[in-house]
C-alpha cells in the first residue's frame, strides 16, 4: 500500500476540483487530485458562467485556451403561454470583473483546459482512476484511503485491488452531489424541497446562423416548458420539462427526442450529441467545513439550473477557499479562516438556490390559468426583475457599513510606469490589492504595515498621476468604481471581493490593521 503526502488532497477531478488545484498549485502548494474516472468528462453539463468566473479563468491563465469555445451573452428572453415575449433580461456588456457579464460555453473544452493547466504545475499531482473510500481526521491532518479502479463502460467504475493512504494538511471534497468526503465527515444536508425531472438534449446543428448565439430563451408554455440556448458557436442545447404523467425512461430513444425537437431541429439538419434525463434538486450542506475538511461545488450545494449558477457557485467556492488555504499553509492565518469560508459561502449559495427556485417556479407552471396570470403580470410590469447575484454578508470583511465590503471589486485596464499594459490582475498580480484613487498610500502606512502587506503578497498602488510611480487607469474603470463608492481607497481580496475601504487616506492604517487582525484571530 502506497503512502502519499500533500499540503491539500482534493477528491474530485471535475472543474471545481481542478480549478482549486490550479489556484493552489500556482501558489506553490503540493496538491493531490483523486478522480475515479480516467478521462475528463467528454460531454457538457453546465452551459453558462459569468464574468466573475471568467476572471478566475484569467487568473488560471486559460483564457486563450477556451476563447473559441465560449460566447458572450447579451440577453435572456422569456416567452409566455402564447409563445410571445413576456420579459427580456438584459445582461450587461461589462461586469465588474472586466469581462462580459455572462458567457455560454462548451464545458468539455473548459474542463480540458483546467486539467491541462493544473497538469503543468510541478506541485500538482493528478491521479485519475482513483476513488476515495475512507476518511479520518487528526488534529493536524486528514487521511484518505483511496482505491484504484477501471471503467468497464463509460460512467461505470469498477474497484481494483490497489489502495493507497493519502495524508494531507487539508482535504477538500469536490466530489459531487453524492460526496464521499461529505458523508465520511458526518456533514448533513438540508433539502430545500425542489425536485423535477428534465430532459437535456445537446445537439450539433449544421447551420447555427438561424439562432442568435448571444440570446438564451426560456419558453414558459404550460404544455411543456423548455429552454433553448447555444453552448458555443457549434452546439445548441434544449432542455424539456418531464411532465407529471411521464417517466424518465420514456425519453431514452432518439426517436422520442427528435419528436420533441420537431419545429426546432430535424434529423437532416444536425445530430444529437447526447440526451439524458436529469433530476434537478436543491440541497445545501449543513456546513462547508469541519476540522481539516472543506467542501466545494455540488458536495456543498445542489441547485436547480434556472439561473445557470451551479458551476459558478462551485468555482466561487474554489476561489474563496484557495486564498484561505494559501494563508493557512504559509502560517499567515488562523484556523478560523475555514469557519469564515462557511460563513461566507453557505448563505451565498443558499441565496442563489432560492433565486433559482423562484425562477423555476415561475417558468415551470403547467396550469394554463396560472400561466396566463403570470404572463399578464410580467407584461404589466407587476413582476420585478430577478435580483442580482447577492454579495457576501459576513466573514473575512469589514461589514455591511462599508460599501466595498463583500462586494466584487472592479478590474480595469492599467499601465505601469514601465509601460506594461493590460488587465489589473495580469499586470499587477492576483493577490490582495490596496488601490487608492488619490494621494500616496505609501506615506499613510508605517514600515510594519508595509511588511505585513508584503508578507501576504499584497500590491499597493495609486491612480493619482501626481504621485511618483502611479499606475495609469487606462479605461477609467478603477477610478469610476472608487468614485461610485465615494471612497479614496479599497482593499481587495485575492478572490476579487472587497475586504473594506476608506474615505480618507488617514484611515488606511486602521483598515490594514483590521485585515491583519481578522486573518490572525
Amino acid at each position: 500500500m502506497e503512502d502519499l503526502d500533500y499540503d491539500v488532497a482534493v477528491v474530485g477531478g471535475g472543474p471545481v476540483g481542478l480549478a482549486l488545484a490550479g489556484l493552489l498549485g500556482q501558489r506553490g502548494h503540493s496538491v493531490g487530485v483523486f478522480e475515479r474516472f480516467a478521462q475528463v468528462y467528454p460531454l457538457p453539463r453546465a452551459i453558462r458562467f459569468d464574468g466573475e468566473i471568467m476572471r478566475i479563468f484569467q487568473n488560471l491563465d486559460i483564457v486563450e485556451d477556451i476563447e473559441d469555445d465560449i460566447v458572450p451573452m447579451q440577453g435572456y428572453r422569456w416567452f409566455g403561454a402564447d409563445d410571445e415575449e413576456i420579459v427580456y433580461i438584459h445582461q450587461a456588456d461589462l461586469a465588474p470583473s472586466g469581462w462580459a457579464s455572462s458567457f455560454a460555453f462548451w464545458q468539455p473544452a473548459v474542463d480540458q483546459a483546467l486539467q491541462a493547466r493544473a497538469a503543468t504545475l510541478a506541485s500538482v499531482d493528478i491521479r485519475r482512476g482513483w476513488a476515495a473510500e475512507g476518511l479520518s481526521q487528526g488534529s493536524d491532518q486528514g487521511e484518505l484511503v483511496v482505491r484504484r479502479g477501471t471503467e468497464s463502460r463509460p460512467g461505470e467504475w469498477d474497484p481494483g485491488e490497489e489502495t493507497a493512504i493519502v495524508r494531507a494538511r487539508y482535504v477538500v471534497g469536490a466530489d459531487g452531489a453524492n460526496s464521499v468526503v461529505r458523508d465520511a465527515s458526518g456533514i448533513g444536508q438540508m433539502d430545500l424541497g425542489f425536485s423535477e425531472n428534465w430532459l437535456v438534449v445537446d445537439t450539433s446543428p449544421e447551420d447555427m446562423s438561424r439562432w442568435d448565439p448571444r440570446i438564451s430563451e426560456q419558453h414558459c408554455n404550460p404544455l411543456r416548458p423548455h429552454v433553448e440556448v447555444n453552448n458555443d458557436h457549434r452546439h445548441r442545447r434544449w432542455e424539456f420539462m418531464i411532465l407529471p404523467d411521464e417517466r424518465p425512461e420514456d425519453f431514452e430513444s432518439e426517436e422520442r427526442v427528435w419528436e420533441l425537437l420537431e419545429g426546432h431541429l430535424a434529423p437532416d439538419e444536425g445530430s444529437l450529441v447526447r440526451h439524458a434525463v436529469y433530476e434537478f434538486r436543491s440541497k445545501v450542506a449543513d456546513t462547508s467545513n469541519l476540522g481539516r475538511v472543506a467542501l466545494a461545488g455540488d458536495s456543498a450545494h445542489v441547485m436547480p439550473p434556472f439561473m445557470g449558477e451551479g458551476l459558478c457557485s462551485g468555482l466561487r467556492d474554489a476561489n474563496n477557499l484557495a486564498w484561505r488555504l494559501d494563508l493557512l499553509l504559509r502560517g499567515l492565518g488562523g484556523e478560523h479562516l475555514l469557519d469564515a469560508y462557511t460563513e461566507e459561502r453557505r448563505p451565498h449559495n443558499e441565496a442563489m438556490i432560492q433565486v433559482s427556485l423562484e425562477m423555476g417556479r415561475v417558468s415551470c407552471t403547467i396550469d394554463p390559468v396560472a400561466a396566463a396570470e403570470r404572463d399578464e403580470a410580467f407584461r404589466s410590469g407587476r413582476v420585478p426583475p430577478p435580483p442580482p447575484v447577492p454579495h457576501l454578508t459576513s466573514g473575512t470583511m469589514r461589514g455591511a457599513d462599508d460599501p466595498a465590503s463583500g462586494r466584487l471589486t472592479a478590474q480595469g485596464l492599467v499601465r505601469t510606469p514601465e509601460g506594461e499594459e493590460g488587465r489589473f490582475d495580469d499586470v499587477l498580480g492576483k493577490g490582495f490589492a490596496l488601490i487608492c484613487l488619490s494621494g500616496d498610500p505609501r506615506h499613510a502606512l508605517d514600515a510594519d504595515q508595509h511588511d505585513f502587506l508584503a508578507s501576504i503578497g499584497a500590491v499597493v498602488v495609486t491612480l493619482d498621476p501626481a504621485v511618483d510611480g502611479a499606475i495609469v487607469d487606462v479605461d477609467g474603470v478603477l477610478g469610476e468604481y472608487l468614485r461610485g463608492l465615494g471612497r479614496v481607497a479599497v482593499l481587495a481580496r485575492p478572490d476579487g471581493y472587497g475586504f473594506g475601504s476608506v474615505e480618507r487616506l488617514e484611515e488606511l492604517p486602521d483598515l490594514v490593521a483590521d485585515l491583519r487582525a481578522r486573518l490572525a484571530a
